[in-house]
């Protein structure tokens, strides 16, 4: 390991520099301003340069200062994370995950409370993830992609999907979508994160591509399903992803007989983690979860035309 100033040292300059002087620091750790002042030597020696200025009868952090604070303010806390996770022999029931956006939002979250019912005791922490970041980043204990592949994972897949035309019953009052080609004559949302899937959508219901001057473009699909469900526009949208919008009549699917962009939902887990009790219940969780979609018809895509 590469040489480390103490960790007292950099704890009591961490609290300085919140605190905004060594007074306060020294309040707040409980030790008198002379160890604070000993602490800051330390530090200083170490990364070779002041830290702290003089303003009258205080010693204030330097901008320099205050930068470097926020980044060891980061390591202090993956470093915090780590110790809770792998604490007590990986005992403390912190589980990391990563999910998709849209996914998480629509699919996930409607469905948790389940999962904590189950398991009251579990530490879920979730973080979301939009598409530039959907490659494999972070140090998580599970992470949720669609159609991929890596070596360094395992993976079991829990949830199909397929897209459907959809909108919301306040455009279609204004938009009577009655045949497949009324579309185009009608505002239709497209994201840029997903190119391709409109040119499908055409040519499965056998019209020809359409000018540009009717979609109205949005960077990601959780913005573009929030621009559907507000009726700007009709969309493509993954049906069972999008179930409980569909169940409560916020989203209804149209022409049902035209469906592109299949996919699959994968639970992947690093090679090198080890799956606690709460890790292996979370995976069988996700699986059951995806096999009641199917089981109670929640995927069937109803139309009014």
């Amino acid at each position: 390991m590469h040489s480390l100033p103490p960790l007292a040292a950099l704890r009591a300059f961490l609290v300085a520099c919140h605190a905004g002087s060594y007074t306060a620091a020294a309040k707040e750790l409980c030790i008198t301003h002379g160890a604070v002042s000993r602490h800051m030597q330390v530090v200083e020696k170490w990364f070779g340069v002041n830290l702290f200025s003089r303003e009258g009868q205080r010693r204030v952090p330097t901008p320099y200062a205050l930068t470097l604070a926020r980044e060891l303010g980061s390591a202090f806390d993956n470093l915090s994370d780590i110790a809770l996770r792998y604490g007590n022999g990986g005992r403390n029931n912190v589980f990391n995950v990563s999910v998709p956006t849209t996914l998480c939002l629509k699919w996930l979250l409607p469905r948790l409370d389940d999962f904590y019912t189950r398991f009251p005791q579990a530490n879920l922490q979730i973080s979301t993830a939009n598409t530039e970041q959907l490659h494999i980043i972070g140090h998580y204990d599970l992470l949720i992609r669609r159609d991929i592949s890596v070596a360094e994972y395992s993976a079991i897949a829990f949830l199909q999907d397929q897209h459907c035309l959809m909108a919301s019953p306040a455009l279609l009052k204004r938009y009577p979508l009655r045949l497949p080609e009324d579309v185009l004559a009608c505002p239709r949302i497209e994201t840029l994160t997903r190119p391709g899937q409109w040119n499908l959508w055409l040519a499965a219901a056998g019209l020809r591509k359409t000018p540009a001057s009717l979609f109205r473009r949005y960077d990601h699909f959780h913005v573009s399903l929030q621009a559907m469900l507000e009726g700007i526009g009709v969309g493509l949208g993954p049906v069972n992803t999008l179930s409980a919008e569909i169940m409560h009549g916020r989203l209804v699917p149209l022409f049902p007989q035209f469906t592109v962009a299949p996919c699959q939902y994968q639970a992947l887990t690093p090679v090198s983690v080890q799956k606690t009790v709460l890790h292996q219940a979370f995976e069988q969780w996700l699986v059951v979860q995806g096999k009641a979609l199917n089981a109670d018809g929640d995927n069937d895509v109803n139309t009014t035309v």
